[in-house]
């Protein structure tokens, strides 16, 4: 059975996590990546959150690299400069994500690539957006963030708090690899590809549909509250159950199931200028009693009252948890330096065109002259570049 991008060459140029994390979403259907890396230190994501054992293979690489080839290349040099452009001349996809204009006066941005290749598809990821007074600043999830509004919740000192993951970083390789799909689907009628740009700013921004809607001439400022019974309840054991409790026939039904009756049909409810009176009456009424029994007894009493509900998990125990291996979201690899590894598996699924199943991130370096042969470079001068330090 064919993967979905079967065929596909793939040029991954970007560093740390949100741009190489692009082409994952590539990768894992099918397309043959090429990972671009520095000399003798690799990508930054190598060496980010490592200890002795691991070496130069992080989590996040392993992660996020998982079934590419690496090259190393030095593409401050003209012969890696050319190197480059001979990769990119029968690739159909080149992913990077440095500032504007780096590339280009590197010479391998994308009017001159394009004019070597009309097929390729060449896609920007920036911190800020190409355009605007940032867009030639550095950038990272926790600045994109604080840009974006995202980091609203405040501790007690009041100092703004970041979110639980980094939405900015995780976010903005889906929206690239969902544009380098769209050009290519395009291509297949244009014969042509384009440049796709997004940024971490964008990503963290598109994570707020509805928060940052702004109808000017409503006099009622929004209100940032949790509907009754929507929030997380420490029960007896210790843990922590989430229940999401939006609509109203879902607020009838924990009412019941908690024998509140006297509240299930409150009409303040469906009041959106009295639901707050609502909901701070309800909330201390709600943490005491699922404060009285183990969490398993309050799950199976309202799962079968059709309440959503689920308990909160330890980040550590989630590549346990048996809902998350039952549809496959962790899998185990064996790695040639740090040995047997569990990695987040492909959060797609396609029924006629699966996904590749996941192999280990590569060594750096590791398939230099594999890379440089089938472009036609002869052993001889493989080994003067590397005497060069340009590979």
């Amino acid at each position: 059975m064919p993967y979905a991008l079967d065929g596909i060459k793939v040029i991954d140029v970007a560093i740390n996590y949100a741009g190489p994390a692009s082409s994952t979403y590539l990768v894992d259907q099918g397309a043959k990546v090429i990972k671009v890396e520095r000399r003798i230190v690799g990508d930054t994501s190598r060496r980010g959150g490592n200890t002795p054992f691991l070496k130069l293979n992080s989590y996040a690489f392993m992660a996020l690299n998982r079934g590419k080839r690496s090259i190393t290349l030095d593409i401050t040099k003209p012969e890696g400069q050319e190197i480059l452009r001979d990769l990119a001349r029968d690739a159909d996809v080149l992913v990077e994500n440095f500032r504007p204009g780096v590339m280009e006066r590197l010479g391998i941005g994308y009017d001159t690539l394009s004019a070597l290749n009309p097929r390729l598809v060449y896609g920007s990821l920036t911190a800020f957006g190409a355009k605007g007074p940032y867009a030639d600043r550095a950038g990272f999830d926790r600045l994109a963030q604080g840009l974006a509004g995202a980091m609203y919740r405040r501790d007690d000192e009041g100092r703004p708090l970041p979110n639980g993951i980094w939405v900015a970083d995780w976010g903005a390789p889906m929206l690239m690899a969902f544009g380098v799909m769209l050009a290519l689907f395009a291509r297949e009628r244009t014969g042509r590809g384009q440049r796709v740009e997004t940024s971490l700013m964008q990503a963290a921004i598109a994570m707020q549909f509805s928060q940052l809607t702004a109808v000017e001439d409503d006099p009622t400022p929004p209100r940032d509250e949790n509907p009754a019974g929507y929030n997380s309840y420490r029960c007896a054991d210790g843990v922590y159950l989430n229940i999401a409790v939006y609509l109203p026939h879902q607020f009838k039904a924990l009412c019941r199931a908690l024998d509140l009756p006297h509240l299930a049909d409150d009409p303040r409810i469906t009041d959106p200028l009295r639901r707050h009176e609502l909901n701070a009456e309800v909330e201390p009424i709600v943490t005491a009693l699922l404060a009285t029994e183990p969490a398993r007894v309050w799950e199976d009493l309202l799962v079968e009252a059709d309440v959503p509900c689920a308990p909160i998990v330890d980040r550590a125990q989630v590549p346990y948890e048996d809902q998350v291996l039952a549809n496959e979201m962790m899998v185990p690899i064996e790695h040639p330096v740090v040995g047997r590894t569990h990695i987040v598996g492909t959060p797609l699924r396609l029924s006629e065109t699966p996904s590749v199943p996941l192999k280990p991130a590569p060594t750096l370096g590791q398939h230099t002259d594999e890379i440089l042969g089938e472009l036609g470079y002869p052993p001889e001068r493989i080994s003067e570049l590397r005497a060069a330090e340009v590979i």
